[in-house]
C-alpha cells in the first residue's frame, strides 16, 4: 500500500528526495553469460528436488513457528537481485513482531526456536521457492534490502550484475560477521569470477559454514549491522571528520575534490559546510556525486545521521549546487517528500539551513528514494 501522498502509479506527484543510485555493471565474458543461462536451468530442477525434500521438515518447522511467534508462518521482504530488480523473498519467521518489553529492538524480538532457524539456515528452505521462480540462484551475492538503494558505490552495486543467491562467496567466509565493505569487496570478486568451479566450491564449502554455525550474527547479536554506504571507492579515500568536524575527500592522485567541516548540532542532524577542492576543477559530476556519497556514508557510521544541511548562507558554486541536487538535497519548503514521515528541520542556530537531505533508511510505507526532480512523472516501479 501507498503511503498517503506517496507518488501513485502514472500521475504526476512530487518526487521523494533521496540519493541518486549509482550503476556500474561488471561485463561479464561471453562464456560467463552462457554459463549463467545454462546455470538457471539447474537451479530450477535443483531448487524443485530441494521444495520436494524438504518438504515434511517445512512443515514441522511451520508448526514450530506457529507454536513459538504466532501467525504469519513466513517472513516476506523486497530485496534486490540481478540489474536492480525487486523481488519477494521468503523466509520462515524468526522474530516477534514486538519484544516481550513492547520495544522493536531486533535482539529481543528473536526467539529461541528463531536463533536455532537462523544458526542452521533452515529459515532459508522456503527461499528455495525464489530459486525455482528465477528470482535468485543457488549461488550468488546475497539479496539486500531495498532500504540501500541509493547507498552503493557504483563498484559495489555491481553485485547485482548476477542473479543474488541463496549462499554465496561472502557467506562462506564469514557470512555477518564481516565488515560491510569487505563483504561486498568479496561479493564483486565473485562476479569476476563466476563460473561452474567457483560455484562448486561455495556449494562445498556452505555444508562447512552451516555446520560451524560461524558468523551468523553481527556483535550486535542481530543477523546484519545496518550497512552505513561505502566508507571508500576505487576512485576516492574520505579523511575524517576529525574532533573538529574537518573533512576531506580526494582522488587517487591526492587531489582534494571537497573538504568542508561537520558539526553536530542535535541527535541526528549534522550541519555542513562543503567546498569544492583544487581537484574539483577537472572532476567529471559523477565524482563529485560519489564524494557526497562517501560523505553521507561517513555521516551514518559516525554520527548516525539522519539529517545534513548545509549551513545558512551556504552559496555552492553550479557544479558542486547540481551534485548536491542530484543527491537529494533540496531547499527547506522544496515541493518535495522525504521517505520518512518525521519533517525535515525548519531552522538551525544561525537561521533556516540553505539545503537539508534525508541520510536515513526510507520507513515502511514509502516508496524508495528517487533523484531529485519536481513535479514530475514518478512511478515505483
Amino acid at each position: 500500500m501507498t503511503a498517503p501522498g506517496a507518488p501513485g502509479r502514472g500521475r504526476r506527484a512530487r518526487a521523494i528526495v533521496g540519493p541518486i543510485q549509482h550503476l556500474s555493471p561488471i561485463r561479464l565474458s561471453p562464456a560467463q553469460r552462457g554459463y549463467l543461462r545454462r546455470r538457471r536451468r539447474a537451479d530450477a530442477v535443483l531448487g524443485g528436488i530441494g521444495l520436494a525434500v524438504s518438504a515434511l521438515p517445512m512443515l514441522a518447522i511451520s508448526v514450530g513457528v506457529l507454536a513459538t511467534m504466532g501467525r504469519p508462518v513466513l517472513f516476506t521482504q523486497e530485496r534486490m537481485t540481478q540489474d536492480g530488480r525487486i523481488f519477494h523473498l521468503r523466509k520462515f519467521r524468526s522474530m516477534r513482531h514486538v519484544a516481550p518489553d513492547g520495544s522493536d529492538d531486533d535482539a529481543a524480538r528473536l526467539v529461541p526456536f528463531g536463533r536455532l532457524l537462523r544458526e542452521t539456515s533452515l529459515d532459508e528452505l522456503p527461499s528455495l521457492w525464489n530459486v525455482v521462480r528465477g528470482d535468485m540462484s543457488l549461488v550468488g551475492p546475497r539479496p539486500l534490502t531495498t532500504d540501500y538503494f541509493g547507498r552503493y558505490s557504483a563498484e559495489q552495486f555491481a553485485r547485482h550484475t548476477v542473479p543474488a543467491g541463496l549462499t554465496g562467496y561472502a557467506q562462506v567466509h564469514g557470512r555477518n560477521s564481516l565488515a560491510w565493505d569487505d563483504r561486498l569487496t568479496m561479493d564483486q570478486e565473485y562476479v569476476r569470477r563466476v563460473g561452474l568451479v567457483l560455484d562448486l566450491r561455495i556449494l562445498a564449502a556452505t555444508l562447512g559454514a552451516v555446520l560451524r554455525r560461524h558468523g551468523v550474527t553481527d556483535e550486535g547479536g542481530v543477523s546484519m549491522a545496518d550497512f552505513p554506504g561505502p566508507q571508500s571507492t576505487t576512485d576516492l579515500e574520505l579523511e575524517g571528520p576529525d574532533v573538529e568536524g574537518a573533512w576531506t575527500c580526494r582522488d587517487r592522485d591526492d587531489r582534494s575534490i571537497l573538504e568542508g567541516t561537520a558539526t553536530l548540532l542535535e541527535p541526528g542532524l549534522v550541519q555542513l559546510r562543503i567546498r569544492p577542492g583544487a581537484g574539483a576543477v577537472s572532476a567529471e559530476a559523477q565524482l563529485l556525486d560519489e564524494a557526497l556519497l562517501l560523505l553521507a556514508s561517513r555521516l551514518r557510521a559516525v554520527h548516525r545521521a539522519e539529517w545534513a544541511c548545509l549551513a545558512p548562507g551556504e552559496e555552492p558554486p553550479p557544479a558542486l549546487a547540481a551534485s548536491l541536487a542530484r543527491s537529494g538535497y533540496a531547499a527547506p519548503g522544496a515541493p518535495v517528500r522525504y521517505p520518512t514521515a518525521d519533517l525535515p528541520p525548519v531552522a538551525v542556530p544561525d537561521g533556516a539551513p540553505a539545503l537539508i537531505a534525508f541520510l536515513g533508511l526510507p520507513e515502511e510505507g514509502f516508496a524508495r528514494p528517487y533523484p531529485l526532480s519536481t513535479d514530475s512523472e514518478v512511478s515505483p516501479e
